[in-house]
């Protein structure tokens, strides 16, 4: 039989071990973030304009924040995949969605009905870079000039096509804008990201594409293809030679996309305010900027989340109703 005092003893320790399991459980909620590694999710495919940039900032951020960043391309339905995938994750901010406008309003306008909702089931993070778009033909063709292009696609309707990395895509909309505004009869051909539709549109079999200065630049430069026209308002200074749809001949056609990263909604303030501020640092860091400006693209000043939230809100009501008033529904 044990003694007294052995029993007396060891219901004590019970006792101190039932006090402490509460303060246990404290500590570990209390844990630091990131306690382990992060992943971001980019929604389309490797090679892309979104993925170069998400590369070249993840290192940067995963310095600052003491934790790997693994980015998981997850790819399909114009981005709409990826982010959905993020927006039924748990918000503890190890899993992110780096990605465009298009998932964020233009989607929102194209679907009758998303399994997501961008203001509601997202928390921004931070803005990085805007990306305008660049009219491109195949180096082939020996088209030049916006006027030798629509000469070319008027003189048999029906008969030419354009090529996309997907619909619903920025340069999928921009290039539905061009055609409205060109007042041409052609058709679309959606590829799964923009590796393959340059590969195609380089073969001759699609005839032009809208796409970032990332993606379409060094085939330029490489002689494969022609740059036609930016549709900004300015010249951009990854190809400064090339001429706005303003100064070609076709004014008013602006298409441009812009890249952010997102948390699930419900992710901690704090979590958020910690990623935006690494996401900030990256792309002050000049090595970084001298990259994404090398890729054509514009890095944006450095905003807190409140004024990111201001920004998407007046980008979400501008282009929602524009993409609803092209009557381009995908479903």
């Amino acid at each position: 039989m044990p003694h007294p005092s052995s029993s007396r003893r060891h219901l004590l320790q019970a006792a101190a071990l039932t006090t402490l399991a509460p303060l246990r459980t404290l500590v570990c909620a209390a844990d630091p973030w990131p306690a382990q590694p992060i992943k971001l999710v980019v929604p389309f495919p490797a090679g892309g304009n979104t993925d170069l940039i998400a590369r070249i900032l993840v290192k940067t951020m995963a310095d600052d924040l003491g934790q790997a960043i693994v980015i998981d391309n997850r790819s399909g339905a114009g981005g709409n995949i990826g982010v959905e995938s993020v927006a039924k994750t748990a918000p503890d901010g190890y899993t992110l969605a780096y990605s465009t406008l298009s998932t964020y309003a233009l989607n929102v306008g194209l679907y009758h009905k998303l399994a997501y909702d961008p203001v509601q089931d997202l928390a921004p993070v931070a803005l990085t870079v805007q990306v305008p778009l660049v009219l491109v033909v195949p180096a082939s063709s020996g088209i030049r000039t916006l006027t030798e292009l629509l000469k070319q696609l008027k003189s048999q309707p029906g008969k030419f096509s354009y090529g996309s990395a997907g619909n619903g895509t920025s340069g999928h909309i921009a290039c539905h804008r061009f055609v409205r505004m060109a007042d041409v009869d052609v058709q679309h051909v959606p590829y799964k990201g923009s590796a393959p539709a340059m590969t195609d549109l380089m073969a001759g079999n699609v005839h032009f594409s809208i796409d970032a200065p990332s993606v379409v630049a060094p085939l330029i430069r490489a002689g494969r293809l022609n740059a036609i026209a930016v549709a900004v308002s300015g010249r951009i200074q990854a190809l400064p030679q090339v001429p706005t749809f303003d100064e070609a001949g076709l004014p008013g056609l602006r298409a441009y996309t812009w890249n952010a990263v997102w948390a699930p909604a419900g992710t901690p303030q704090a979590i958020l305010d910690r990623l935006n501020a690494a996401v900030n640092k990256a792309l002050s860091t000049p090595a970084n900027t001298r990259q994404i400006e090398a890729a054509g693209v514009v890095p944006y000043p450095a905003m807190n989340r409140s004024q990111v939230q201001e920004f998407m809100k007046k980008e979400y009501d501008a282009w929602v109703p524009l993409v609803r008033s092209m009557r381009m529904s995908l479903g």
